[in-house]
């Protein structure tokens, strides 16, 4: 009996260690994730320069956030409007993939600041939080874009691309001081798009170890897996809000925009879901037409712009 008993302890333990282990692997995945360079991003996304989105030569400009270091650009409108747009790129991305929204506001005399989110492209840290210290990133650059530009934050906007639109509208929670915020393609709470991900890379089987991973990744990264929730921040978020969302996008599911649209607090809001066979945040990619008819049409009741 004492020796099954032993038997049974061994076992249970090298389980148990072999959940830990794969619990953590999977934490790397989700918080450690491998990122594109700012050279290999401009590659694979075959820009020649600035000039293929109408755009200058940008100021390079880098800022800080506690001991995280930022890096993005910031293109000066010459018509010197007071009006200005923060360009947030989505997961494992760079600014470089941003930089297709630029024309849609620099047209209008709009400046322009995007910059590599934390643990992406040329920034600094060591994990991604999905828009938990995000957010917290996003204060500092909007109150740097203001000094830089001379823009008061009420006439800068923010418009964010799957990662990025989650974290916008993490940042929008609470606040009326900004004009705006365009969400493209966000995911509804990190948990959901985590465990949605895993299941479409490997199996329903990874749900076993999910909880340990996530649970791991709190740890290693010191956040709170259950706290990054634009659903939640939505309940919150007062000021326009324009939610744009392809139909056909498999990588988050077009309900994620539904749901976060139907607790928004915001008097001006719009749901935009676009029928155009658009891939994940690529609804402008395929249509920039209809695209940016959507924009003007949101843009037309916001002060100064």
């Amino acid at each position: 009996m004492q020796k099954k008993i032993r038997v049974l302890i061994t076992l249970t333990i090298i389980i148990l260690l072999l959940l830990v282990s794969i619990g953590y692997y999977f934490s790397s995945e989700i918080i450690a994730f491998k990122v594109r360079s700012l050279d290999e991003n401009k590659t694979n996304l075959k820009v020649s320069g600035f000039g293929d989105f109408g755009l200058p030569t940008p100021e390079s400009l880098r800022f800080q956030n506690g001991g995280i270091s930022l890096r993005g650009w910031f293109f000066k409108n010459p018509l010197k409007k007071k009006c200005g747009v923060l360009l947030l790129h989505g997961h494992t991305g760079t600014r470089y993939a941003v930089l297709k929204y630029a024309p849609l506001f620099w047209k209008r005399g709009c400046s322009i600041f995007a910059y590599d989110a934390r643990h992406h492209g040329e920034s600094g840290g060591l994990y991604g939080t999905y828009g938990y210290n995000e957010k917290i990133d996003l204060d500092r650059a909007m109150e740097y874009f203001s000094e830089v530009s001379a823009i008061p934050e009420t006439n800068i906007g923010i418009l964010g691309e799957s990662y990025g639109a989650a974290t916008a509208l993490q940042f929008a929670e609470g606040k009326s001081e900004i004009a705006f915020v365009i969400a493209d393609s966000p995911y509804k709470d990190m948990r959901s798009i985590i465990e949605k991900r895993a299941v479409d890379l490997y199996s329903p089987v990874v749900l076993i170890v999910s909880p340990i991973a996530l649970s791991i990744a709190e740890l290693r990264a010191d956040f709170i897996v259950d706290k990054v929730s634009p659903w939640n921040s939505a309940k919150k978020i007062t000021i326009p809000v324009l939610l744009v969302h392809s139909k056909a996008d498999e990588f988050t599911p077009f309900s994620h925009s539904e749901e976060i649209f139907s607790v928004l607090q915001s008097e001006k809001k719009q749901l935009a879901l676009t029928d155009w066979n658009a891939p994940h945040g690529k609804s402008i990619n395929t249509n920039f037409g209809e695209y940016e008819k959507l924009i003007l049409e949101f843009l037309k009741e916001i002060p100064n712009f």
